[in-house]
């Protein structure tokens, strides 16, 4: 297991991108989870299916929106002014998320 994790964190980091400040946020720290890499929704889409195609898992059951939901919009109600929408936040993706489908071959059929 400790391989395929690393193996895991190996493909994140060759997709990693540096920050505004120029450097590259650590992906083998306990609490990280995909998002946190700055990288934008055709970047993410891109590392998930690398993820899939080199671990040989099944993306059958994965729904992109649940962990990278869209952009918050603003609405304008004229008595309230500017609010966020109802948008929700997405659920953290994490190396251990991504270690238990290599390690199965195929998404979890819960997160479907």
């Amino acid at each position: 297991m400790r391989d395929l994790s690393q193996a895991i964190i190996a493909l994140i980091e060759y997709h990693n991108r540096p920050t505004a400040l120029g450097r590259f946020r650590r992906v083998d720290r306990a609490g990280f989870y995909l998002q946190q890499l700055p990288l934008n929704e055709v970047e993410f889409a891109i590392l998930m299916s690398d993820f899939f195609v080199t671990f040989g898992v099944s993306s059958e059951h994965y729904d992109e929106a649940r962990y990278f939901p869209a952009e918050k919009t603003r609405h304008f109600a004229p008595a309230r002014g500017f609010r966020a929408g109802a948008a929700k936040a997405g659920y953290p993706l994490t190396v251990a998320m991504l270690c238990e489908a290599a390690s199965t071959g195929a998404w979890p059929a819960e997160d479907a």
